[in-house]
């Protein structure tokens, strides 16, 4: 086993141990046991276990990224709605696929390690950011209303966060079913498309917009 193997290998014996016993129950000592290794070897890639953290983070991170590609509004692409929804299927996948890494970062228990707590919110700051990039995208398209892109962005980071909890502690889940619940609830809400037409602003539902409102529905 060469180098980059056997990093990928006490990485991935990390994960296991780390998803099951919390971060701050883990030690080296779990991680050398788990994955066959001398300690010698284990500090030939590694200082502590808060760097393995920060490695599996920041693989989460690029993962997700390369998952959640831009809306684009070629006539060759397919309509902004079924981009959305493309984006919502691949990151599903993959935290269910990732459902260690999943674990590792929904359920980390803050207050014992001000460093890790930090880099855990940096972790969400920073896909916040990503979708509210994506709204005021879809705002200067016309394709959102106007509203507090950072504010709805962390709403919708909630709620998916929420979601794919629920979804790691089920054995079966239909992942196309809940894309389209996840994508309904983010353009529709839960109340009845006639009553948002009919309380709509003058004028704030046009064009674009109101092309894309009612080919959702």
């Amino acid at each position: 086993m060469d180098r980059e193997e056997r990093r990928a290998q006490v990485l991935r014996h990390a994960k296991r141990i780390f998803a099951r016993k919390g971060y701050h129950r883990t030690n080296v000592a779990d991680i050398i046991l788990r994955a066959r290794i001398a300690r010698g070897t284990f500090y030939l890639y590694f200082r502590n276990k808060r760097e393995i953290f920060e490695v599996l983070l920041d693989q989460a991170l690029r993962d997700l990224s390369e998952r959640i590609r831009r809306i684009r509004m070629a006539a060759d692409e397919p309509s902004p709605v079924d981009q959305l929804r493309a984006n919502l299927g691949r990151v599903l996948e993959f935290v269910m696929m990732e459902r260690e890494l999943t674990d590792i970062v929904l359920n980390h228990a803050v207050g014992f390690d001000r460093e890790i707590d930090a880099r855990i919110l940096e972790f969400y700051e920073q896909i916040a950011q990503k979708i509210q990039r994506s709204l005021d995208l879809g705002v200067q398209m016309g394709l959102v209303r106007q509203c507090d892109t950072h504010t709805v962005a962390c709403c919708i980071l909630g709620g998916v966060k929420e979601v794919v909890g629920q979804l790691s502690r089920r054995r079966r889940h239909d992942t196309d079913a809940i894309v389209e619940e996840i994508l309904n609830f983010g353009l529709r809400g839960v109340a009845r498309p006639e009553l948002l037409v009919e309380h709509q602003p003058a004028g704030e539902v046009t064009g674009e917009g109101e092309r894309l409102f009612h080919a959702a529905h």
